[in-house]
């Protein structure tokens, strides 16, 4: 995704870059998204979506982003937070606070899909 930088995105770096996080002290969660919001669903709907999963604990908890593993999966990182130690509730919180920051940018057109 394409976007510009705030403060609200930890891993935004730059104009129009979005940095994954490379080190120790970053998670990832990964959320499936069904296969009926593949094609019925606009970037609003999808991140909201994310967003209820998440808060659900309807999500995976990893040190790898699955993404390049799954098929229709999200990952979104989440940094801060040690690999090999038990921060599921701070992480689940983080997640979804990220979820629901790209919604409000691809409203406001300042990120997008594409």
């Amino acid at each position: 995704m394409a976007g510009r930088a705030t403060d609200s995105c930890p891993f935004m770096m730059g104009f129009e870059c979005l940095v994954d996080p490379k080190d120790d002290i970053a998670l990832w969660v990964t959320i499936e998204i069904p296969k009926a919001m593949k094609i019925t669903n606009n970037d609003e709907e999808l991140m909201e979506s994310v967003a209820q999963q998440i808060q659900s604990y309807d999500a995976n908890i990893s040190a790898y982003a699955q993404h390049h593993y799954r098929y229709l999966c999200l990952s979104l990182p989440v940094g801060g937070f040690h690999r090999d130690e038990n921060h599921n509730d701070a992480v689940i919180a983080q997640a979804k606070t990220l979820a629901l920051w790209w919604p409000r940018e691809i409203i406001a057109r300042r990120v997008s899909s594409s």
